[in-house]
């Protein structure tokens, strides 16, 4: 690379020294042939003078022109002043004439230079806003810490045509230019160290590679540049995920706070009803007959039942804010998984308020039985609860398509509007969303069937039908994906 920029430079000045000739030869032609039409050698200057112009147009540089203004006086003395073909000067006014050009032409050429110089910087300063709206633009939209790296690697390839590599402090993993040789492989002599520099800290460096000298004001320029725009924008992808992180902080902490009011409600309540009923049965066993202590058995019963889905709730929804629920598919028939059903909602299904349809054919759906279970105990359940005293409640089972469809519904009061668009989210009740003080449980179920569902595969919907009455629709593939 050094070496091409010092043969451009070498051909550069060979073709402005060319040029310095050139103009001053055409510039002498011209005079001579004004000199032999009979115009004076004063008007003769000013031929001299618009080649001086002429070569600090075409060059750079004081030196150049400065160059081509005494060559102008040499060849004008030696052929048009006395006397002629001689570096000798006889005549005072000649002196002076020279004298006169020679300040003429330098202010000229110097002036000219200037204003190159202030136009070049002009343009200089033009590319760079470019070049910076354009690095500036190219990091706006890119988010993570992979593709600022790759961006800003590719930007030092296009824009300065170095290779390099990035290691960030916090990563192993080390980004480089596609197609470069190892790390390993690279010289360390050949390597220049740009660190990463954030507000608050270091985030990592920049490892220019198959540097043979040091960088270019303007390549370094250039670099730097870009490396600090990507200390901006990690600072801006550091910022955002330690505000995401302290935005779930804050969710779990106020989760944990609302769980806690729930559970000793909602656990306290059961405990209390057992406690009373088994201090009833202790204190006045002899005055009870055998009806009374049945009754008060099947609520300890209850309560405990009660008691214990609450506590696998809280359990699964433990689980499932910490990414630990885990399904295990196997193909079950539907049949079987009812049934299973039917067994653990004795009180629903001895009530003759269940009617259950599933299809005349054998259908087998790849669930974990065990969750798929507890997802349609938790929906009979809900609806057998909420649907009201005297409601009807219909677990209809049919294929449709590669899909087979658990529908429960009832004819009760349906879901109330102000929750119906929320309903699967924690902590939501038919009455109430904050049950931190309700009495209906912590709301936790149809969030559990949600996530149980999704870890299938399928989809699970709440709305209500025209006819009256809450339906949850729970759809799962009829094939396991590969």
């Amino acid at each position: 690379m050094d070496y091409n920029k010092n043969k451009d430079f070498v051909y550069i000045n060979l073709k402005y020294v060319l040029s310095v000739v050139g103009i001053c030869f055409v510039s002498t032609l011209l005079s001579i042939v004004m000199n032999e039409a009979g115009i004076g050698k004063e008007n003769t200057l000013m031929v001299f003078i618009v080649g001086v112009l002429a070569v600090t147009t075409v060059t750079r540089g004081y030196i150049y022109s400065t160059a081509a203004a005494l060559i102008s006086v040499i060849v004008f003395n030696y052929l048009f002043a006395q006397p002629i073909l001689s570096l000798k000067i006889s005549n005072t006014k000649d002196i002076i004439l020279m004298v006169f050009f020679l300040i003429t032409s330098l202010i000229a050429s110097t002036m000219t230079s200037k204003l190159q110089y202030q136009t070049e910087i002009s343009r200089r300063n033009e590319r760079t806003a470019r070049f910076l709206y354009e690095v500036a633009k190219g990091f706006f939209n890119v988010t993570g810490n992979e593709n600022i790296i790759l961006k800003g690697i590719n930007y030092i390839k296009d824009y300065a045509g170095y290779d390099c590599y990035v290691k960030l402090n916090n990563e192993e993993k080390i980004y480089s230019t596609e197609g470069i040789s190892d790390f390993e492989e690279i010289k360390k002599e050949h390597i220049i160290l740009i660190p990463i520099k954030g507000m608050s800290m270091q985030r990592g460096e920049v490892q220019i590679v198959n540097v043979d000298t040091s960088l270019s004001p303007e390549d370094d320029m250039i670099i730097k540049t870009i490396v600090h725009q990507m200390a901006i924008v990690l600072d801006r992808e550091f910022i955002y995920e330690e505000r995401q992180k302290i935005k779930v902080d804050m969710e779990r902490e106020q989760l944990k706070s609302t769980l806690l009011r729930s559970i000793s409600h909602d656990i306290r309540t059961p405990l209390t009803g057992i406690k009373g009923a088994s201090e009833l049965i202790l204190d006045s066993y002899e005055n009870l007959d055998a009806e009374n202590i049945k009754k008060l058995v099947s609520d300890i019963y209850d309560e405990s039942t009660w008691l214990m889905k609450t506590v696998q709730n809280i359990l699964d929804m433990t689980r499932i804010s910490e990414g630990r629920l885990t399904v295990s598919k196997s193909y079950e028939a539907v049949d079987d998984s009812v049934n299973q059903t039917l067994t653990l909602v004795p009180r629903l299904h001895e009530s003759g308020r269940l009617h259950v349809s599933v299809p005349d054919e054998i259908v087998i759906v790849p669930v974990d039985g065990r969750l798929f279970v507890q997802v349609m105990v938790n929906l009979l359940d809900n609806s057998y609860k909420h649907a009201g005293e005297n409601a009807q409640v219909y677990l209809n089972v049919f294929v449709e398509g590669l899909s087979v469809v658990f529908e429960v519904s009832d004819d009760g009061r349906g879901i109330e509007p102000a929750i119906i668009n929320n309903i699967f989210d924690g902590f939501v009740t038919n009455h109430k969303k904050n049950v931190a003080d309700g009495s209906l449980g912590v709301g936790l179920g149809l969030t559990i069937c949600r996530e149980i569902v999704k870890a299938h595969g399928g989809t699970l919907t709440a709305g209500n039908l025209k006819t009256g009455g809450a339906v949850f629709k729970v759809v799962l593939p009829l094939e396991v994906e590969k």
